[in-house]
């Protein structure tokens, strides 16, 4: 089987445990007495910058790699974004899947030894990134006007990340460059952290239709630190939201993991179906 059918069937494998984890947690939530239940999922398109730093295990040392900014015009190769939540009175279950395939990108070494050697045997170094993340959260209703509503939520995030670090090295005598060889090293680190925040959002017309979402959560686990934050302008139709929002999502590891840090920043534009 190959690379790109493997990574398929993980991302469907993680989209379809998140998606059942977050029903079965539905049905499991305290029902408030005349509450009637409030599906709502959607796909949307979150066009984040996406940087950080690597650390790669290479022979003889380590290598801290940049990775990014992504270009998604020229080094975007597939993006995978499903949205969905399940509410019933002050209580709900939601769920986000997002999968984002970027090819190489032109990078730097910083603090290399081993094999690598230093920045003047190194002509030429790129790093490649791909990441599946899933979210699986629950929230309660702890403040509800007629400007909007505040949630407490707490949940579970995952992140698996894949990089890969390609780097041609060469040797010098005094101003003279003598044949190299290419190096090729490939990493994969999986997070788990729990998180925890508040949401809601701020009518700002008196129908209710017109509003400004906001979210932040904070967490730990795997990384030694995570953040994420939300917010934007939505509309509110019958049966369908829309929303423009900017998006921000941060994860900071510590000793020799790959994920060093790893931020992802940018407007989303969202379409969420409700049932």
């Amino acid at each position: 089987m190959s690379t790109m059918a493997r990574r398929s069937k993980c991302i469907a494998a993680l989209t379809t445990a998140a998606i059942s984890g977050w029903a079965c947690a539905a049905d499991s939530l305290p029902s408030d007495a005349g509450a009637q239940w409030q599906i709502a999922v959607g796909p949307y398109l979150w066009l984040p910058t996406v940087n950080g730093t690597l650390r790669f295990t290479v022979p003889g040392g380590g290598a801290d790699a940049s990775s990014g900014p992504y270009n998604y015009l020229q080094n975007l190769r597939f993006a995978l974004m499903l949205q969905g939540e399940a509410r019933k009175g002050e209580w709900s279950i939601f769920a986000d899947t997002i999968y984002l395939n970027f090819g190489r990108h032109e990078s730097s070494v910083n603090a290399t030894n081993g094999v690598l050697g230093t920045r003047e045997t190194q002509r030429d170094v790129q790093t490649s990134f791909a990441g599946t993340l899933v979210q699986l959260g629950g929230s309660r209703t702890v403040v509800r006007q007629e400007w909007g509503n505040i949630d407490a939520i707490a949940g579970m995030r995952y992140l698996g990340v894949k990089g890969t670090l390609d780097a041609a090295i060469g040797a010098t005598a005094g101003s003279i460059s003598l044949a190299g060889s290419d190096f090729h090293v490939a990493q994969v680190q999986n997070i788990f952290d729990g998180f925890a925040g508040v949401r809601g959002r701020a009518t700002i017309t008196a129908d209710g239709a017109w509003y400004i979402p906001f979210y932040l959560d904070v967490g730990t686990g795997t990384s030694k630190f995570t953040w994420q934050a939300l917010t934007g302008l939505g509309y509110a139709a019958k049966r369908v939201d829309f929303g423009l929002f900017y998006r921000y999502l941060a994860f900071y590891g510590s000793g020799n993991q790959l994920v060093q840090t790893l931020r992802f920043s940018g407007p989303s534009l969202n379409v969420t179906f409700k049932f």
